[in-house]
């Protein structure tokens, strides 16, 4: 299953996936308010940031220096950003605003981390499992969070 779907499939494919998850991990992993049209925008956000992110790191022979590093995730989001506004037809400003706002963010990297597993084939694993697992794991991440710090 791979993870580089072309942009104008996006929309498809995150039906595809939030019919593969439960009603209940949904309100669980994205809070029991969250509308049908977040859910989506959060996969295909999720979808987008995972492609573009593989993209950029491909053939990097070496890790990147702190200031390649930040100038990498500030391309990175950039990116996500102009490409998610043109396939919702939404302002960037707008598409800005609603990415960057923290639940959201985190909702979208998570599932970004999910479909990396799920993707990979390799577990064997439902997404909808895969999704609770996560879910359940969060309070283990960020108490190693506090512990070490971001890195």
């Amino acid at each position: 299953m791979s993870r580089s779907v072309p942009c104008a499939e996006d929309r498809e494919q995150a039906l595809a996936y939030l019919g593969e998850l439960r009603e209940e991990t949904m309100r669980l992993a994205w809070g029991e308010d969250t509308s049908i049209e977040e859910r989506r925008r959060i996969v295909v956000a999720a979808m987008i940031f995972g492609r573009q992110f593989e993209e950029r790191v491909t053939g990097r022979s070496a890790e990147p220096g702190e200031e390649e590093l930040q100038r990498l995730l500030m391309d990175l989001m950039n990116g996500v950003v102009a490409e998610f506004a043109r396939l919702e037809g939404l302002d960037e400003n707008e598409t800005a605003g609603f990415l960057s706002e923290v639940g959201t963010r985190d909702h979208v990297l998570e599932f970004d981390e999910v479909l990396d597993v799920y993707a990979g084939g390799e577990s064997g694993r439902m997404l909808d499992e895969l999704l609770q697992d996560a879910v359940n794991g969060r309070r283990d991440r960020a108490i190693r969070s506090r512990r070490h710090g971001p890195f």
